[in-house]
């Protein structure tokens, strides 16, 4: 059995699907943010600020108040997920450098648009 903390809330994965592929047919990504609640993962989703298509950037301020909600619920942001439409699901180089050390990526790739079928990619960030 994987590690609690490995785990991703059912309910979670099953509502991003569906955002991925909605927003996907539009050409657009989304991004979120990985919460640890203590049992398992939980994905929330965040404003994608990017006005290019196939492009996302997270809002820093929305995640600096989902920051301070965290620290007041005792939760723990370890990481982020996002969307690739275009490319394969491996972080690109803007994902490496905004990533901290020991930070989780979760990239949800499309590897059938028509059926939305898509395929998870989990990544640890490491200091080279």
């Amino acid at each position: 059995m994987p590690h609690h903390k490995t785990r991703l809330a059912r309910r979670d994965i099953r509502r991003m699907m569906s955002r991925a592929v909605a927003r996907a047919r539009g050409d657009w990504e989304i991004c979120g943010l990985l919460i640890d609640n203590g049992c398992f993962l939980q994905m929330r989703e965040t404003r994608n600020l990017s006005r290019r298509r196939g492009s996302c950037a997270l809002d820093f301020r929305e995640i600096n108040a989902i920051c301070r909600a965290c620290e007041r619920l005792d939760l723990k942001i370890v990481g982020t997920f996002h969307s690739h439409i275009r490319n394969i699901a491996k972080p690109g180089q803007t994902d490496i450098r905004g990533a901290e050390d020991g930070d989780l990526m979760l990239i949800i790739h499309f590897s059938n648009m028509l059926r939305g079928g898509f395929a998870g990619t989990g990544y640890r960030r490491r200091e080279e």
